[in-house]
């Protein structure tokens, strides 16, 4: 489970305008494509009852509160590909966070989105208290680390997969704790990743961080920082009262590389700032370099691409102003012949020509700047995520999915011949995960690793959604038909999708190992067929 919480970057507008927007967008039934998207809402510590008024009663408290522009927390849960929520575990969350937040007895407002790969859920809380009116801080500031023990203790109690490197998990006296597997790393922030996710380069923020962390970590003064910074095309300068390293021309603060390389730690450190003196090349800007070893090959020629078009726009800008150009020394040559020509007539003459001739320069470079304007402009190419999605859904996915890939990892659409023939595989396969997987799992994620084996198994994507919309046990509170075909749908999704692809990439199974699993099987399937036979003797 992912957990983000979204910041306010702009307050132009009104704290009711910038609310309710947030409110309509959180509870739209459709999204801008035209998808559905609310899979379910709820609301908790409000006086009304409908949408429209818990909104107005929000903005109406949020507006109470002077000390902040924005009191109102915008944060998202997001689940993996594999897990889907039903209503009750939506209203446990929200009521675990709450809780964990301190704002149990704030007023939210809840939705379940499913108009992407991946279920998500955004809470809107107010963080005026509703009856002292005070602005809580939840843990002074720092709830986002405060965030990621409420999402551990989630996982923990609702059978949810952790993400691979997760900051905390719930040990087996039922603590949360630290993960002790988890590596630290050194990595940039936020709006950062966006801006590498979008493009597939990497930001100035990492490239500072992985040439300059060490230089700057192991240096024991200011001589020996600035020359190992100039040795890995990095320099270092002053800016203020703080400090910020230079990625060409590009700067990053120092202390988003790391914390302990603020202008102050390091002055503690290596003594009074002294300035560097860096070579030429330290200022030019460096070539992109991708982000991910994943969809390498279509990075490069997404850059070559990129180059062409930015080539293309160059001369179209040359071609302006040498038309620009062109017609300014027209009228010069036209202004000069006309005032050799007039001279003589007397200085009335010549001011009328020199007015008609004005005038007429203006209409020109007025109908110039039309056609210019109207002339076909170079093509724009889109962001390298959007442009791999153009060229297929498979594409897009695994630059979604790149950093479950390990380098070395060939993610490819497999197909697996079929290996024994069950009467009903469903079964026998459900029992099978659940010996292998003892550990607490939610329904979903049984049923989609129940999927993915009977995808190694050589069953179709047919037959796996007839088997699950048959026999995977109802979900609390029941299921509409068409509610039990969208949960089989996402299951098939998964198992037979690149996330599947990359699953089954990272464990390779051989044909061995398939052929074991599938025998595990078959004594589990007999077994049903008994008791079954014994239940109906029994009937009879």
């Amino acid at each position: 489970m992912i957990v983000k919480k979204l910041k306010r970057s702009s307050f132009k507008k009104s704290k009711s305008t910038m609310i309710g927007g947030l409110v309509n967008y959180i509870l739209a039934s459709h999204d801008d494509e035209g998808r559905d998207k609310l899979a379910y809402a709820g609301s908790k510590n409000f006086l009304t009852t409908t949408v429209a008024a818990q909104k107005r009663e929000m903005i109406s408290l949020a507006e109470e509160s002077i000390q902040s522009k924005m009191p109102v927390t915008h944060w998202i849960l997001s689940w993996q590909e594999n897990e889907q929520p039903t209503r009750e575990q939506v209203d446990e969350a929200v009521s675990l966070f709450l809780r964990g937040m301190g704002l149990a007895e704030h007023q939210t407002l809840y939705a379940l989105h499913k108009n992407t790969g991946n279920y998500h859920m955004h809470i809107v809380v107010n963080r005026t208290h509703p009856y002292t009116e005070k602005v809580i801080q939840p843990h002074r500031g720092f709830d986002i680390e405060a965030a990621h023990k409420i999402v551990a203790e989630i996982e923990h109690r609702q059978g949810w997969a952790s993400q691979i490197n997760a900051r905390y998990r719930v040990n087996e006296q039922g603590y949360v704790v630290k993960n002790p597997q988890r590596r630290e790393q050194v990595k940039p922030k936020p709006k950062a990743e966006d801006f590498e996710s979008a493009t597939g380069e990497k930001s100035a923020q990492r490239i500072a961080q992985e040439r300059g962390h060490a230089v700057i970590q192991d240096a024991s003064c200011w001589e020996e920082l600035h020359a190992g910074l100039d040795a890995v095309g990095l320099r270092f300068s002053r800016k203020g009262s703080g400090a910020v390293i230079f990625v060409g021309d590009t700067a990053v603060k120092a202390s988003s590389v790391d914390r302990n390389f603020s202008m102050s730690r390091l002055c503690k450190r290596l003594g009074e700032f002294k300035p560097g003196y860096y070579s030429e090349r330290t200022f030019k800007k460096p070539a992109p370099e991708p982000v991910s070893h994943v969809c390498r090959e279509e990075w490069q020629e997404y850059q070559k691409e990129r180059q062409r078009l930015a080539e293309e726009r160059r001369l179209a800008k040359v071609k302006k102003e040498e038309e620009r150009e062109e017609l300014e020394w027209r009228q010069k040559e036209r202004r000069e012949a006309a005032t050799a020509r007039l001279a003589a007539h007397g200085l009335s003459i010549l001011n009328i020509a020199r007015y008609f001739l004005k005038e007429q320069g203006l209409e020109e470079k007025a109908a110039l700047r039309d056609r210019q304007s109207q002339a076909e402009k170079p093509e724009r190419l889109p962001r390298f995520k959007h442009w791999l999605g153009k060229r297929g859904s498979h594409l897009g996915n695994l630059w979604r999915f790149r950093r479950r890939i390990a380098p070395g990892v060939e993610v490819r659409k497999r197909e697996f011949p079929r290996v024994g023939t069950l009467a009903s595989p469903y079964v026998a396969y459900r029992e099978m995960v659940k010996k292998r997987f003892p550990e607490k799992m939610d329904e979903s994620r049984l049923d989609a690793a129940i999927a993915l084996y009977m995808r190694c198994a050589g069953y179709t994507p047919q037959e796996v959604a007839n088997e699950v919309f048959r026999h995977s046990p109802a979900r609390p509170n029941g299921q509409s038909r068409d509610e039990r075909i969208e949960y089989g749908r996402r299951v098939v999704w998964y198992a037979f999708g690149t996330a599947g692809d990359i699953d089954i990439a990272n464990i390779n199974p051989t044909p061995e190992q398939i052929l074991n699993f599938v025998k595990e099987v078959e004594p589990v399937e007999k077994e049903s067929l008994q008791t079954v036979h014994r239940q109906t003797l029994r009937m009879k």
